[in-house]
């Protein structure tokens, strides 16, 4: 699989944005030339998310987020 650039994964979180802008007015839309009047809006904002944490790692390399949780242990 080929590398994505940060420009390409920002082109592409731009038009899942713009996509689920039109959605919301119920616009029409177009990506890659082709001209879609509908999609499922779940699926537009998986989408989004994957190229966000895309463009997150891009911008960051070799920064995760701590999994590390805090607990206060009581007794009851």
């Amino acid at each position: 699989m080929a590398k994505i650039t940060l420009e390409e994964a920002r082109m592409n979180y731009q038009l899942w944005r713009e996509a689920e802008q039109a959605l919301a007015t119920g616009q029409s839309y177009s990506i890659a030339g082709r001209s879609l009047t509908r999609l499922n809006l779940s699926e537009v904002l998986e989408r989004i998310r994957y190229w966000g944490r895309l463009v997150d790692q891009l911008e960051n390399p070799g920064r995760r987020k701590s999994r590390t949780r805090v607990f206060t242990p009581f007794d009851i």
